[in-house]
């Protein structure tokens, strides 16, 4: 399945930008398995083509990204699995690699 991000980034993209992926262990590659196996050219969404795609049935993973304070503030999307940015790293276990995700 190939990942959709609503806000233009990756999960990849920005664990590599903030560094929040484990270090490799000895022997293995130096480029975290996130990383590794995302896609080169992610899809890019607005609020009406993810709202068109959760209407289709579309099993659809909503990652919300945002800090508990932007999502207390803003409200939340029915359905979606909160894991604030600054956790992401140490959280990557719980993102599926199975269907897409749309980051926001």
């Amino acid at each position: 399945m190939r990942p959709v991000f609503l806000m233009g980034f990756s999960l990849a993209v920005a664990c590599g930008l903030l560094g929040c992926s484990e270090p490799p262990e000895e022997g293995a590659s130096a480029e975290p398995e996130a990383v590794a196996s995302a896609p080169e050219d992610p899809t890019e969404l607005d609020v009406e083509g993810v709202a068109a795609r959760l209407d289709a049935g579309e099993d659809i993973f909503l990652l919300d990204v945002r800090t508990s304070e932007e999502l207390a503030q803003d409200g939340a999307i029915e359905g979606y699995t909160h894991i604030p940015i600054d956790e992401l790293g140490s959280r990557l276990a719980e993102v599926p690699k199975d269907k897409p995700i749309v980051a926001y």
